[in-house]
């Protein structure tokens, strides 16, 4: 006798809980995907995040659109969704075995070949992102569309306000991916062991899906006969092709809105992995109550659009009072700036439920969330390429003017008149765009590498972190982030020669500034925020000269990518690129990226980091890292900067005292460092080396490109345990 089918009841649950656990996963996958793909993508977080997101964004929308076609066709939905998430695990799987691979000499074999035939790296980056995650996102895309279609067929559900319940399932589980990826899995266990866990929760919701699916009976594609309810229907026409247009529009804001946001929070509470985990899981958050209320109010499109432009325009008002007065904490402003996405959410579930009383849940949802996907590619490449320039004002502005146009063209009273203000919109956008504003004497400039700022006091920020000052043509002399590296490179050194040197992360120019000071030393310098450049040209004084000094090159791209094209050895280099704790880090000072780097070097060439940010675990990390690379290191300045070599340092006072006596400019600044500290009541220059014992502890593991422990201070600080140095 047949075993009676699983109860309706129990059939939705086990859906409702395998969308929840699929939404975790997509999540977590993303942001794995771009943590990893990163090293690969030019070192940029914006350049990185924005081809993930747009891959991942195309994947889901074509996937939806086929995903919605096989809904609309096929005579088992639910026992499809299973197979596809089935599939899911299974694909990402080898994404991650390919992860986890080292590609690193293929990708540069290729980037080169690319290089030498003229081809654009970020064609490359392109092309070589979609190759390897179009499969896992197109199977992710499907997966809405089927459970839509589950539900009206395989379940015999009929009440349209259902669907917008399905994406807030599936979208909490999303916010939950986010926040659980960021501060959890990838900090604890590193990005491989999350992407198994990711792929876990696929296979799981696989399970769930094929147990929900059996001995349910097959039914016929959906039509008139399909006895479709609509409960609370929202007022107007039914869906038509105008909504699924404006659900396009609709993406490209939503979008806009999200890149927006998160460089508002990233201003406010710098630029740290916790920081775009609180902006993803706010905006997905909120956006999911959204589309849920939108299954159960009855709405009206044009006040909600009104309501919501209304509420992106207040965006940097809001966060001007609260960068000035340091009022919320992240979690509390990152739910302020993203409480706008309920109306986002409102309005996609308003129309994608217009569309499905039509009649066809999976089709009419395949193809509303393609278009809408789509759109949100759009999004994404427009506002990191061109909105990003600009300030937040002029951006919130331009998003709430779409908002109220996409509000107008559900309401459909005068079509004409929607594209008119969209029109007049962009163009009174595109026009009056600065890239720089004023205030208060703090001048900004606004690019897609960051936002760089300069206080009246001369202090620069990018992104929200302090990174350097402007220098007096003196003042620079003893800054253990710029001048000190230099200076304590040089005199690793001893007497043999100098020829060439490099620095990673140039910054303002003061450390390539320093080295040039050297007799016939000629400078490299690599920096990827090309919004610095502004501020490099604008105050040529303050930054000596750095961009157009005869002996220092400035080379404008990821120096990892640079190193890896490009053979030329160094006698000395510095890298010191980022803040310690920012997002990004772990992947230049990583043991893969140490190796590179000294691959690198001259014979006795000498490799000079910045080291330490006054966290012990971070500074352990470092020089296990340090230690397991090269034979030799030592520390100055409180170990702020770290020396290592294959050579034996050569430290002594003697040698100092004689490099001092030289008669380039390099010896005066040096002469002038070491007066200053003895006028202070100091040791002079010599006192500023820490001594062979300060880097005799270190960390009892390294830091590697999957596990990027440097980033979280609080668990390295658990996870770290100091040990001996290992004798090499």
């Amino acid at each position: 006798m047949p075993a009676p089918p699983v109860p309706r009841g129990a059939a939705l649950a086990l859906l409702m809980a395998g969308l929840l656990g699929s939404g975790v996963a997509g999540v977590v996958n993303q942001v794995v995907w771009q943590r990893a793909l990163r090293v690969y993508l030019g070192g940029s977080e914006t350049l990185s995040a924005m081809v993930v997101v747009v891959v991942f964004l195309a994947g889901l929308g074509l996937g939806a659109e086929l995903g919605g076609r096989a809904a609309s066709r096929g005579p088992r939905p639910l026992r499809a969704l299973a197979g596809v998430e089935l599939a899911l695990a299974v694909v990402n799987l080898c994404v991650a075995g390919a992860l986890a691979a080292d590609l690193s000499e293929t990708v540069y074999a290729v980037q080169r070949l690319a290089q030498g035939a003229g081809v654009p790296l970020r064609a490359v980056y392109a092309l070589g992102a979609g190759l390897l995650l179009l499969p896992p996102t197109l199977l992710m895309g499907a997966t809405m569309p089927l459970a839509a279609a589950s539900c009206q067929r395989s379940l015999g559900l009929r009440e349209d306000a259902l669907v917008p319940v399905l994406l807030f399932v599936n979208t909490v589980g999303a916010a939950a991916g986010a926040l659980g990826a960021s501060l959890w899995l990838v900090p604890w266990m590193g990005q491989r062991a999350a992407l198994y866990a990711a792929l876990s929760l696929n296979a799981f919701a696989g399970l769930l899906f094929a147990v929900a699916a059996a001995r349910r009976p097959a039914s016929p594609a959906p039509g008139p006969a399909a006895g479709l309810r609509t409960s609370a229907p929202s007022p107007g026409l039914t869906g038509t092709s105008t909504d699924v247009w404006a659900g396009g529009a609709l993406g490209v804001l939503a979008l806009s809105y999200e890149m927006l946001l998160i460089r508002a929070l990233t201003l406010s509470h710098e630029p740290l992995p916790a920081t775009f985990a609180a902006a993803l899981a706010g905006y997905l958050g909120w956006w999911s109550i959204g589309a849920a209320a939108a299954g159960r109010l009855p709405l009206r499109l044009l006040p909600v659009a009104a309501l919501t432009a209304l509420s992106v325009g207040l965006l940097p008002p809001v966060h001007h009072a609260i960068r000035a007065g340091g009022l919320l904490g992240l979690l509390p402003a990152a739910a302020l700036y993203t409480l706008p996405c309920v109306g986002f959410g409102l309005l996609y579930g308003g129309l994608a439920r217009r569309l499905a009383g039509a009649g066809d849940w999976g089709g009419g949802l395949g193809r509303f969330s393609a278009v809408n996907t789509l759109g949100s590619c759009a999004g994404v490449l427009g506002f990191t390429l061109i909105g990003f320039e600009a300030p937040l004002a002029h951006g919130a502005a331009f998003i709430a003017v779409g908002v109220l146009a996409v509000g107008l063209a559900a309401w459909r009273p005068a079509p004409g008149a929607t594209a008119g203000l969209v029109a007049a919109g962009a163009l009174a956008w595109g026009v009056t765009i600065p890239t720089t504003t004023a205030f208060d004497g703090e001048v900004a400039w606004w690019g897609r590498d960051g936002v760089v700022e300069l206080t009246p006091d001369g202090d620069i920020y990018i992104d929200g972190l302090w990174h350097t000052r402007l220098s007096d043509g003196q003042d620079h002399i003893g800054q253990p982030y710029s001048w000190v590296m230099a200076a304590a490179a040089v005199l690793a050194r001893g007497d043999r020669p100098l020829d060439r040197a490099l620095v990673i992360g140039a910054g303002i120019g003061i450390s390539g500034v320093t080295l040039a000071g050297v007799e016939g030393l000629q400078v490299d310098g690599y920096e990827i925020n090309q919004t610095l450049r502004r501020l490099i040209e604008a105050h040529p004084e303050g930054t000596l000269h750095a961009l157009t000094h005869p002996s220092l090159r400035w080379i404008w791209m990821d120096a990892r990518t640079g190193l890896a094209l490009d053979p030329q050895r160094y006698d000395v280099i510095l890298s010191a690129p980022l803040h310690l704790r920012a997002a990004g880090s772990t992947s230049l000072l990583s043991g893969e990226y140490l190796k590179l780097v000294k691959s690198r070097l001259t014979d006795g060439g000498v490799l000079a980091v910045y080291a330490n940010e006054g966290d012990e675990a971070q500074r352990l990390l470092i020089q296990r890292t340090l230690a397991d690379t090269f034979r030799h290191r030592a520390s100055w300045a409180d170990g702020i900067v770290t020396i290592a070599s294959d050579a034996p340092l050569v430290l002594s006072e003697d040698a100092l005292i004689a490099r001092m006596q030289r008669d380039d400019r390099f010896a005066a600044e040096l002469r002038r460092w070491d007066a200053g500290l003895r006028a202070e009541g100091g040791g002079g220059a010599w006192a500023a080396w820490d001594g062979p014992d300060a880097t005799a502890l270190v960390a009892d593991r390294a830091l590697t490109d999957d596990h990027p422990l440097l980033e979280s201070p609080k668990v390295a600080a658990a996870l770290v345990r100091p040990v001996p140095a290992p004798a090499r």
